[in-house]
Formats: C-alpha cells, structure tokens, sequence
C-alpha cells in the first residue's frame, strides 16, 4: 500500500485567530468613524448664550432720557441777566446799573404803528420818533408791547414795558450835554430827525436830551425837543401837561422792568 501524504494542519488554528483579530479591529474601526459622524461641533464657550439671550448675555442698559429744560425758566434767566436784549419789534433796551433796561432811541414810528395801528405823527418816516402822541396813547403803548410779547412766550410774566418815572428819566440822561442834542438853541430846526444822529449819552442811548419830549409815568414831559431854546433847554425842565396833550415835538421812550 502506498504510503498517504499527511497535510501539516497546526498552522490552521493560528490562522483562525489572525483572521478574528482583523476582523475585530475592522468593527472597531467602523464604530469608532461612526461615534465621530455622530458628535456636533462644540459651540465657542458663551456665544451662542450671549446671542440666544440666554445665562451669560449682559443686559442691555437703556439710554437715559435727557432733562428736558423747562421754557419758561430759561427765558426767565436770560431777562435775570445784566445784559441789554432787543425785543421782537427790534427795539435794543439797553441795560442801566439802575436794574432795569432803557429804550436805546425814542419810539419810532415804525414800532409804535405795528401796536397801536395807527401814526398820529405830523412829520411821517419810519425811522423818526413817534409824535403828537399823547401819554394815553403812550402808556397805551406799553400795555399792549408787554400783552403781545408775553402772549407770544417772548416775555416774562414778571417783567413789562413802562414809561420812565421822573427819577429814572434823570438817571438814565446823566449828564447829556447839549452838543448830541437835536434842538433850536441855534434856530436851525423846522422837524424832527432820525433818532440815533448824534453821539450817546454814557449809557449808550440816543437823544435823551432833544428831537422829542419824553413822557414819564406821572403826565410830565422831560428833554426838550426840536422846537425848543433858550431855558426850556436846562435839563431840570419840566412841561406838565394834560394826559390827553397832542403836540408835534412830544413823544415817549420805554422801560423794561421786574415788577
């Protein structure tokens, strides 16, 4: 009998156990490809709870609405002031160390006809002072300056328009002298002129002494005027007249007060 060929079969078991090695590390391989599909992205720490509204986003801070500044008060700081103004009829009241403001020119006729609505004036122009008015129609003036501008907010309810008492008068004209003085000491004057021609006072205010008389509070008139000589022209001359006196050469200059 032929002799049979045996097959070396040891290696077989080592075999099996090499290919049940690959294939576990295949499995773990596989499983660990699938645990990384499956896992999202961190998220960087805080942004997406600052964007969400969530714990970690600061809290917005509203603007504070700012003080709002109470017109009536402020107007009223601005007329406190020792400062001269210019109303809305453009009249420039000049500030007196006195405490109150003074009419830089006469009353022109310009600023009396838009309150009054009418120029009882003889010799007409706009820039030349209002006359032939009497101190009816002057304090007239005044009452109804100080209703327009305090209706309009433009005026302190504590401060008015007046005519000069007889003390302020002589305050504000100081020492004029005659030379800026619009008169007929040379006889050389038939009207009145623009107001403002000649030089001011110390004060800075124009014809205090000339052009017009000047109503005051009590019906006296006070200055001298285009018409006027000889001693009508001493400052301490007073014309009393009758409340309802019409003249060509008497006109009024106002005051701004605190009541």
């Amino acid at each position: 009998m032929p002799a049979v060929k045996r097959t070396n079969t040891s290696f077989i078991p080592q075999l099996m156990v090499l290919i049940l090695c690959l294939v576990a590390w295949f499995v773990s391989a596989a499983g660990a490809d699938d645990a990384k599909t499956d896992t999202a992205p961190a998220r960087p720490a805080g942004k997406a709870a600052t964007e969400s509204g969530k714990e970690g986003a600061e809290p917005k801070k509203e603007a504070a609405e700012p003080a709002k500044e109470d017109p009536k008060a402020r107007l009223l700081a601005m007329f406190k002031k020792e400062e001269s103004i210019t109303n809305t009829l453009g009249m420039v009241m000049v500030w007196v160390p006195k405490g109150h403001r003074v009419g830089r020119y006469e009353v022109t006729q310009r600023e009396f006809e838009q309150i009054m609505k009418t120029n009882p004036s003889k010799f007409k122009g706009d820039y030349l002072p209002v006359e032939s008015v009497t101190w009816e129609e002057a304090a007239e003036f005044c009452k109804k300056l100080t209703g327009k501008e305090q209706a309009e907010g433009k005026l302190p309810k504590t401060f008015s328009y007046a005519l000069p008492t007889e003390g302020q008068w002589e305050y504000f004209v100081d020492e004029a002298t005659l030379k800026d003085a619009i008169t007929s000491r040379l006889g050389d004057r038939r009207n009145t002129e623009n107001v403002g021609g000649l030089g001011p006072n110390k004060f800075g205010l124009y014809d205090v002494r000339g052009n017009v008389w000047e109503w005051c509070s009590s019906p006296v008139a006070r200055g001298g005027s285009w018409r006027t000589f000889e001693d009508w022209l001493a400052v301490s001359f007073r014309y009393a007249a009758a409340p309802g006196t019409r003249y060509d050469d008497i006109g009024f200059r106002c005051l701004l007060i605190e009541q």
